[in-house]
């Protein structure tokens, strides 16, 4: 066992290559996909969004570069990922989008968003000139025929909590300073002119042509100009509780060079892009990579397995596997204080291996269940507190977590998205979360809380994994929330190579 503690910026190159004759290619390619140093990539992981508990969820992504690009946003929800919306949007030369989640009556959920970039299809009026749609529980409950129901309860409330993915499409070829002020083309119609795009119809309208949407090196008919995504997306998340006075920075996980040889261009309110659409999405090859830990190279021993999961999800499951994620926790309080914590742990390729409606086989390693049969995917879990004084418990037991754990014996993560609560504190009020009781150690201090896959996924053991910790701090000395305040952080990591 090799074990490598760092945070996930030291994890900075997978090379994903098809194995040739036998012999595996140990090398690493230029351009290989990577979770990256600079908060730019293809595609933008965010670990959470909630609207529970008082929380609105705000997002911004940022087009760094000088020409226009195209992404799919899709909102997944909390237990098995199954989507709850999408639909594509163009950002011109240096353009931003920002949109906001918020609370929809007493179950539901929706998307608003004030920003004047083009979507597809053009988002339905909402309140003082925003566009809006609500989220749908059609991926799951059973009502369309395309999706099955998956056992994980029918409410609408399970809109209200999950996550994120933003995956670039393409990305045109044609500079601002070239792109022309009059016609037809994607990048005229989808660029600002006094700061309205000049016709968002136009952008919809290409969507609705299958010709358009053959993919390849190079678009086809109005995508004609544009070419494979670059890492060029740089995107921010922020739970805020205006009522509290409080908000915590979601930071997504950016993934570099995802698809560089071709463009990913679908429709919306499809299941396309996905992760399964990266480099080598179409060869059923044993996946080889290596990886660069502080520049020094980490050969990963690879065992050939049945294409059931595109090997492009193997990659980004590699980029993302942990043994353990670590942060600090604080909790309990005095007269004047009090403090509370909550970690979220993702999983964002977990139902590319366990949803029963998108794998022949779920239940693939490294996660342990198929979702469907019971509602639920259970991998099991350990724990270690420790307090800031060095006092410890390694292993904490099952008769700590509440409610008491279901699926495997000891405690589990059941769901696609999962929350830690310390000490009931219920910082996010989540439908997912798990309590820890640390009084045998104290009421703050800092955890490492392992994750056990079935097998190491190419060498490496743990679960494919992103997150972040939320803390909150409420002060009564004075009424009013003007001396709340809050914190967010993202975990981080040890990586192990081979089975510890």
């Amino acid at each position: 066992m090799k074990l490598l503690k760092n945070t996930r910026k030291k994890v900075v190159t997978l090379a994903v290559a098809s194995a040739l004759g036998g012999v595996a290619m140990m090398s690493a390619p230029a351009h290989a996909m990577n979770v990256a140093q600079d908060g730019k990539g293809e595609v933008l992981l965010f670990p959470y969004y909630t609207v529970k508990n008082g929380f609105d969820t705000i997002f911004s992504v940022v087009n760094t570069s000088d020409r226009t690009t195209l992404f799919k946003i899709r909102f997944r929800e909390a237990r098995n990922s199954r989507e709850v919306r999408d639909f594509n949007v163009a950002l011109s030369p240096h353009d931003v989008w920002t949109g906001g989640v918020t609370i929809s009556g007493a179950d539901g959920a929706l998307v608003r968003t004030f920003d004047k970039s083009c979507t597809s299809p053009i988002l339905p009026a909402g309140p003082n000139g925003s566009g809006q749609v609500e989220f749908t529980s059609i991926g799951y409950d059973g009502s369309d025929a395309q999706f099955a129901y998956d056992n994980g309860g029918r409410n609408l409330s399970r809109v209200q909590e999950g996550y994120v993915e933003i995956i670039e499409m393409a990305w045109s070829t044609i500079p601002e300073a070239a792109i022309p002020a009059a016609g037809t083309s994607i990048e005229t119609v989808t660029q600002h002119v006094a700061g309205v795009p000049r016709s968002c119809a136009t952008f919809d309208a290409a969507f609705l042509d299958p010709a358009n949407l053959v993919n390849g090196p190079a678009g086809s008919g109005v995508f004609s100009t544009f070419t494979a995504p670059a890492n060029v997306l740089v995107g921010n998340a922020t739970l805020i509780n205006i009522a509290s006075g409080q908000a915590y920075d979601a930071t997504p996980t950016a993934i570099q060079a995802f698809q560089d040889s071709n463009t990913i261009i679908f429709p919306p309110g499809g299941t396309g892009p996905s992760l399964a659409d990266g480099e080598d999405s179409l060869s059923p090859a044993a996946v080889t990579a290596n990886m660069l830990i502080d520049g020094v190279p980490q050969p990963l021993p690879v065992a050939p397995r049945a294409p059931l999961v595109a090997t492009s999800v193997d990659a980004v499951s590699t980029l993302l596997m942990a043994n353990s994620l670590i942060n600090e926790y604080a909790s309990g309080g005095t007269e004047t204080s009090g403090a509370k914590t909550d970690a979220v742990v993702t999983f964002p390729t977990k139902h590319h291996y366990t949803d029963d409606g998108l794998v022949l086989s779920p239940g693939i390693p490294p996660f342990a269940q198929a979702f469907t049969p019971l509602g639920q995917s259970c991998d099991p879990i350990g724990l270690s507190i420790y307090d800031r004084e060095e006092k410890t418990q390694v292993s904490v037991g099952q008769n700590q977590f509440s409610p008491a754990p279901s699926g495997p014996a000891g405690a589990a993560f059941c769901n696609e998205v999962n929350v830690v609560t310390f000490n009931a504190g219920a910082v996010l009020g989540s439908s997912v979360q798990l309590s820890v009781d640390t009084s045998t150690v104290g009421t703050a201090g800092w955890f490492n809380l392992i994750l056990i896959g079935t097998a190491p996924l190419n060498g490496l053991s743990g679960l494919p994994a992103i997150g972040m910790s939320a803390v909150q701090r409420n002060n009564s000395v004075e009424a009013g929330n003007n001396r709340n305040y809050g914190s967010g952080s993202e975990h981080a990591r040890n990586v192990v190579l081979g089975t510890p």
